[in-house]
């Protein structure tokens, strides 16, 4: 092979490994079916569970770490549509009978390199909370939680741990400013959330808490 024909044969060589290069995959897609989601969705829109919710938190596989996609949709065989995945991390998704039978897929979009997601979910308060929470809102709010929490669990509510009150969570770190005495010792704040133990207190006590800060959500809290 002479010079020439050489130069040639490596240059075609290097603009098809170029090429080669190109066709490597730029994302990776992770692909969730949407009906398990449904049907947990179903039991949470119950009237009885009107002041909590059923969220979806798109997470870092193996840990609690707020996943990073590129973007996420919700597909059928005839249609597509975005999702929004909110600032603290929750993945918001359609209640809907249409998609659930049609065999929707969650697809999210990352870039090839990127921890892959894990999809939970989480029980919250549903609505905007104040500075101060009455006692009376925390004792519903921990009953509908223990409630639905059952009623996803199936059989597997006898193996439960114990949700011995709420946990209140806020967005920076914050401390209980007023609080009524029979609640004092059942309070514990450490850096930006407070648990409130409910157990054993009578549905007739009264009172409110007000914090330094406004809550973001309740959740449950569950002994581990």
């Amino acid at each position: 092979m002479d010079k020439v024909k050489l130069k040639l044969y490596q240059a075609k060589t290097l603009l098809l490994s170029c090429l080669l290069l190109t066709l490597v995959p730029l994302h990776a897609d992770t692909v969730f079916n949407y009906d398990g989601f449904y049907a947990r969705m179903k039991k949470s829109e119950k009237a009885e569970y009107s002041d909590i919710t059923l969220a979806f938190l798109l997470q870092k596989a193996g840990s609690s770490e707020r996943c990073v996609i590129d973007s996420a949709a919700i597909t059928t065989d005839i249609s597509s549509e975005p999702l929004t995945f909110a600032a603290n991390g929750e993945l918001i998704l359609p209640y809907n009978e249409l998609l659930n039978s049609r065999k929707a897929l969650i697809l999210l979009k990352q870039q090839a390199d990127a921890v892959p997601c894990d999809l939970n979910f989480r029980l919250r308060s549903r609505m905007p909370l104040d500075k101060t929470l009455q006692l009376a809102q925390l004792q519903k709010t921990h009953l509908q939680f223990q409630g639905l929490l059952k009623d996803l669990a199936g059989l597997g509510k006898y193996f439960l741990p114990e949700m011995t009150g709420v946990t209140v969570l806020f967005a920076e770190d914050a401390l209980v400013t007023d609080v009524p005495a029979t609640l004092r010792s059942r309070v514990n704040c450490t850096a930006k959330q407070c648990q409130v133990d409910l157990t054993g207190l009578a549905e007739s006590a009264g009172g409110a808490l007000t914090f330094s800060k406004t809550p973001e959500y309740l959740v449950p809290w569950l002994q581990r």
